[in-house]
């Protein structure tokens, strides 16, 4: 669905205001998402690839192991990638219990009854509960370099999971991703920040400069395992149209209203 440059900027702006009004009253939409639950979010992991490497105990497949990431380029240079998007529909009256489901384009979704959650094929982080901590948590850069310092896959669930609240199969994905920049970009980061500082656990200086060019270490994270990332997570804060600690430019957040999936 493609939208006037002004109809874009109006839903981005209402967008914004919305997260602005979240943040002054965490009673009300936050606590609202934690309390629902996707029936079907297994579904969606099993079926992101076929006889992808899945590590011992993790549900959702490595989005940088070989097979899966053959069907990850794919989809990255995909024309329409674009123009998918993530969407939701309530089962119950409560507005408890949804199913999660991937659509073409935005009106398509709409026309069949279903209210967006993100721009982009849904994934492990495409549940309301996610989104609720993207909402609740302005900065997410700052704890999950933290818990990508844990040695092991494992370890580094955990701390997604308990530490920082995502759900079980979201901290997967973020795992996955830690490990993943951490094997094709330390020696990028180590240039960048300086070993002392990577070891103790210090990022000084802006994450981008004044032309909003990301600095090399976030910048090769991005490079290396932003594809497999997004294409396994489905939700990040700019396809939900959430603003993040490292500061993006407008275009590059997806306008969603969030306000649309409770009466």
């Amino acid at each position: 669905m493609k939208m006037s440059g002004f109809a874009h900027t109006l839903i981005w702006v209402s967008a914004l205001c919305l997260q602005t009004l979240h943040a002054a009253n965490p009673n009300t939409l936050i606590d609202q998402l934690r309390q629902t639950q996707a029936v079907n979010v297994e579904t969606i992991i099993d079926e992101q690839f076929d006889d992808a490497e899945v590590t011992r105990g993790f549900r959702v497949a490595d989005p940088y192991g070989q097979k899966a990431s053959e069907a990850v380029q794919r989809w990255d240079r995909g024309a329409m990638r674009n123009e998918e998007v993530c969407a939701i529909r309530f089962l119950d009256s409560n507005h408890s219990r949804y199913e999660l489901h991937d659509f073409d384009s935005a009106s398509v979704a709409v026309a069949a009854g279903f209210a967006i959650t993100h721009q982009g094929r849904c994934g492990s982080c495409s549940t309301l509960q996610d989104l609720s901590l993207y909402l609740a948590v302005p900065d997410l850069t700052s704890p999950a370099r933290q818990c990508a310092r844990r040695t092991g896959l494992k370890r580094k669930k955990q701390c997604f999971q308990e530490s920082i609240g995502f759900t079980s199969y979201c901290a997967e994905s973020w795992a996955y991703n830690a490990l993943h920049t951490r094997q094709k970009c330390l020696g990028a980061c180590i240039a960048d920040y300086g070993l002392l500082n990577l070891i103790f656990g210090h990022y000084p200086g802006p994450n981008s400069d004044e032309t909003g060019q990301l600095r090399p270490c976030l910048q090769c994270d991005e490079n290396m395992s932003g594809a497999g990332f997004k294409f396994s997570a489905g939700r990040t804060r700019r396809n939900s149209g959430i603003e993040s600690a490292i500061e993006r430019h407008e275009s590059e957040i997806y306008p969603v209203d969030h306000s649309a999936y409770f009466p």
